[in-house]
């Protein structure tokens, strides 16, 4: 079975492309100016999904982005944001493209130690809106902090790691100030102290992002986080304003479009891969979520 959906990370992105800058499987960083023909850049032939966090200012050159199936046009100022398990594509038109690219693993994230408290709302709120246009004067401000990553990152200094999770830690609150500064709405949601039930919630998406494809059970998800189903149901729906059920079913339902849309499977294979018992579940399932066949939604795209 052919399987065009990948997970990307970013020691293949270097595999792929051998002159960007990076270290092991923990950070990429590139600022080189690429001139595309039109079309797809052969690493964005097939939506890919990240393993980490991804951060492009685009200084040079339009495209169309998409990010979980939906799309958004990409032009010069704009910032791209993308989190572990997104599923990403490109669409180019000719020219010369420049962007401020960063690429930080998971595990790299976590061993940075920031402030959970302060990015909560910055990170829930990008999945809605996971492109910002910045003005000059802000793109000029990360550019800064950009390239002192960037020249890190070349040089072998024996205290290098530890220099590249301070910068990168003063970027990431930079961007989180600037987010903020063009949603003040969030800013009060920062500053309320990350209650444990939030925590609880990050941990479900994380859940949900690893073993949708095989799991769909709400009571699966409650017994990893160690909580009666009932509880664990009361505090997602609390903290999130929707069910787990809900959570569960958009992972599910965008991964399944997505097969259907760009892999080679045929439907009776993406049911199984997707763990239901037989094409004719499946079938049910994705009309009831989406109003439509998964033939008549494979023939639409």
């Amino acid at each position: 079975m052919e399987q065009e959906i990948q997970d990307i990370s970013i020691r293949l992105i270097q595999e792929h492309a051998p002159s960007v800058k990076g270290i092991a499987n923990d950070l990429l960083i590139d600022y080189t100016e690429h001139y595309f023909s039109e079309g797809r850049s052969p690493i964005y032939k097939y939506p890919l999904r990240l393993d980490g966090l991804f951060l492009a200012i685009r200084e040079k050159g339009y495209s169309t982005f998409s990010i979980n199936l939906k799309e958004f046009q990409v032009g010069p100022n704009d910032l791209i944001i993308g989190s572990p398990g997104d599923l990403m594509q490109s669409s180019i038109s000719e020219g010369a493209y420049l962007s401020q690219t960063m690429m930080v693993s998971s595990n790299f994230l976590k061993e940075m130690y920031i402030s959970l408290n302060s990015f909560m709302p910055f990170f829930s709120s990008h999945k809605d809106h996971p492109v910002f246009h910045l003005t000059s004067e802000e793109v000029e401000e990360l550019k800064a902090y950009f390239l002192l990553i960037k020249d890190v990152v070349e040089r072998d200094d024996y205290f290098r790691i530890d220099i590249l999770k301070r910068l990168l830690a003063a970027y990431l609150y930079k961007l989180g100030s600037i987010i903020y500064r063009h949603r003040p709405e969030l800013q009060a949601e920062a500053s309320k102290p990350l209650k444990r039930e939030e925590i609880l919630f990050k941990e479900f998406i994380r859940l949900v992002s690893e073993h949708h494809r095989k799991e769909r059970r709400v009571d699966f998800y409650a017994e990893q986080l160690f909580l009666s189903p009932k509880h664990f149901s009361t505090v997602i729906k609390k903290v999130s304003g929707k069910t787990a059920g809900q959570w569960i079913d958009e992972y599910v339902v965008l991964e399944a479009k997505t097969l259907l849309r760009y892999s080679s499977m045929s439907i009776q294979e993406v049911a199984y891969y997707m763990n239901f018992p037989n094409p004719s579940f499946f079938g049910k399932y994705f009309r009831h979520h989406t109003g439509m066949s998964p033939s008549e939604y494979k023939a639409q795209m």
